[in-house]
């Protein structure tokens, strides 16, 4: 008497990953996945679209400061900050015979070398440079940074001090910018695998599908989104945007949305092979 053997029985991961580039075993998984593990393919795709900005950051080497601290870089490209910088004996990533002196200042900003607190008292903007460092002080912070010899600062005094503070504060940065636009990325996400899923979860009223349920539409999605999340976290290593990488994924999902569409009608095909 012939025993049918039982098919092995595939694990969670790898049944996503081998159905990225097929539309019918897409359809097929999406009723494999319960939500703790559609909660973990979510934190998986988003995790993926974040790698490039950590790598972005640490591999800077200049930053555009006026974004952030527009005061503290205005001060930073004023001709008196130039001027002063070219007068002043530096070598060694360090000035010497540093006396007190204000470079420039006005009612909220204030810059120059070894400022007291009595300079300092009711500036918002401070650049308060020493010899071996110097301190940056806006938005309620105090930042710390040491010289770097990035820039001639006899003639780019601008890029001297900004970058001197950006590869002091860079692990600090990438923290931020990594929170900030990883926020960014996250409600996207959740627009986009939400609008699919709703989409495809109300054609089931009409029985132009066989999606039965939201968790079986959520699934579809995750599974469809897999392509453009891998893409563009390869494009946003090579090239970092963040708004690329948001418009890579979105399009590539409608486009494999339409493939799974053409290759499957979103009804179920009876072929054992897929499983």
């Amino acid at each position: 008497m012939q025993t049918t053997a039982k098919r092995p029985t595939i694990s969670f991961p790898v049944r996503f990953f081998g159905s990225l580039f097929s539309p019918r075993r897409m359809f097929v998984n999406r009723a494999k996945y319960n939500w703790f593990q559609i909660i973990v393919l979510f934190i998986f795709l988003t995790a993926v679209m974040l790698m490039p900005i950590p790598f972005y950051y640490n591999h800077q080497t200049n930053f555009n400061l006026e974004p952030f601290l527009p005061q503290v870089n205005k001060m930073a490209a004023s001709s008196s900050m130039q001027t002063a910088l070219k007068d002043a004996s530096y070598s060694g990533q360090s000035f010497t015979n540093v006396k007190h002196q204000i470079i420039t200042q006005n009612k909220t900003n204030i810059a120059g070398f070894n400022l007291t607190a009595a300079d300092m008292a009711g500036h918002k903007n401070v650049i308060n440079l020493h010899a071996n460092n110097f301190e940056v002080k806006s938005v309620g912070s105090t930042f710390n940074a040491r010289y770097v010899n990035n820039h001639n600062l006899k003639t780019n005094a601008h890029g001297f001090i900004v970058d001197s503070w950006y590869q002091s504060n860079k692990v600090m940065i990438g923290l931020f910018m990594l929170l900030t636009l990883g926020l960014i990325i996250v409600g996207v996400n959740l627009i986009l695998v939400n609008g699919a899923a709703v989409f495809l979860f109300l054609s089931r009223h009409n029985r132009i599908t066989h999606i039965n349920n939201y968790r079986e539409a959520v699934n579809l999605t995750l599974e469809m989104m897999g392509i453009g999340s891998l893409l563009a976290m390869v494009i946003g290593l090579i090239h970092f945007d963040v708004t690329i990488e948001l418009t890579v994924q979105s399009l590539s999902l409608a486009f494999v949305v339409l493939w799974v569409y053409l290759k499957t009608k979103f009804k179920d095909v009876d072929k054992a092979d897929l499983m």
